[in-house]
């Protein structure tokens, strides 16, 4: 993890070279962890020596620490990598009844994991959602992250001031009728394998566009994204809690996302795919790389 200033990289394929395939027997198998929180815990995934140099692996909505394991592959000798479940995905705990998640949540279980790991600085590799966690984090607590990287999220997407009450209002009711599905304990839909592999196949093809994964990439993530019927070993469901599906209430402006933008102050490589989707504006997606450039003195 070698870079000096925030470098926008575009990438068409990722090729292995034949110095990465040396690195494949550096991390040959992982352990699984437990963080304990106050809702239960955070599951993750623990490559390398525990006096290697740290890294936290942040994951997208929706996914979980098996995002980073075909990364790992490429990491060189000398790391400890933690890929964490965040809360309500994979095997970490789900919040509480009547509970549910906003982004703010994730700078405090950031927090509560580096003291629980008794790291005091670390770099962070971040995709999509977890790459905006780990952005903000990194402005929030400079003093704690050495390099962030963020993969296919230039910042979290902003949203004209006039759409702001019209989306709460939305977001306060899809809320109330999600904490009303869940009270009245309906029947929860359960498949084989494979079935709930081309079923996650399928939406992430119609959230993300055609193309946007393999069915390969589904698998290695539905090991942690599901969980096994308490009776039926072949059948099984998803892990992940239905309230993270709920929208967010509060949004931002534009400002807000260029103000955390200008805190970033540690070595920062966004890394984002040819012709993917920018989540914003072009107009915004230049005015942010433009903040991190001037702003960021590494």
């Amino acid at each position: 993890m070698h870079f000096a200033k925030i470098r926008t990289h575009l990438l068409p394929a990722v090729r292995i070279s034949q110095t990465n395939r040396l690195f494949l027997s550096s991390y040959p198998e992982f352990e699984e962890i437990r963080i304990p929180v106050p809702y239960g815990h955070i599951a993750g995934k623990a490559w390398g020596n525990p006096d290697g140099k740290p890294i936290l692996g942040l994951h997208g909505w929706l996914d979980n620490a098996g995002t980073h394991d075909r990364l790992i592959q490429h990491l060189a000798p000398g790391y400890r990598f933690i890929a964490l479940d965040q809360p309500g995905h994979g095997r970490s705990s789900h919040y509480p009844p009547g509970m549910q998640y906003k982004m703010s949540d994730a700078f405090t279980f950031i927090r509560q994991v580096l003291d629980h790991l008794k790291w005091d600085k670390c770099c962070i590799v971040g995709h999509s959602l977890g790459a905006g966690m780990g952005m903000w984090y990194s402005a929030l607590f400079p003093e704690q992250i050495e390099k962030v990287v963020a993969i296919d999220l230039a910042s979290f997407g902003s949203m004209s001031l006039q759409k702001h009450v019209s989306v709460s209002r939305k977001s306060v009711k899809i809320a109330v009728d999600m904490h009303k599905k869940l009270a009245s304990g309906g029947k929860i839909p359960y498949y084989n394998f494979e079935d709930s592999c081309g079923r996650a196949f399928m939406a992430a093809n119609v959230l993300g566009g055609l193309g946007s994964i393999t069915k390969e990439s589904v698998e290695i993530l539905m090991k942690r994204g599901l969980v096994k019927h308490p009776e039926k070993e072949d059948l099984y469901t998803w892990s992940a809690d239905l309230r993270l599906r709920i929208p967010t209430t509060f949004n931002m402006v534009q400002e807000v996302a260029e103000e955390y933008g200008s805190k970033i102050s540690c070595p920062h490589l966004l890394i984002k795919a040819k012709d993917s989707s920018k989540y914003t504006t072009d107009e915004n997606f230049e005015r942010i790389l433009k903040v991190y450039r001037n702003h960021n003195p590494n």
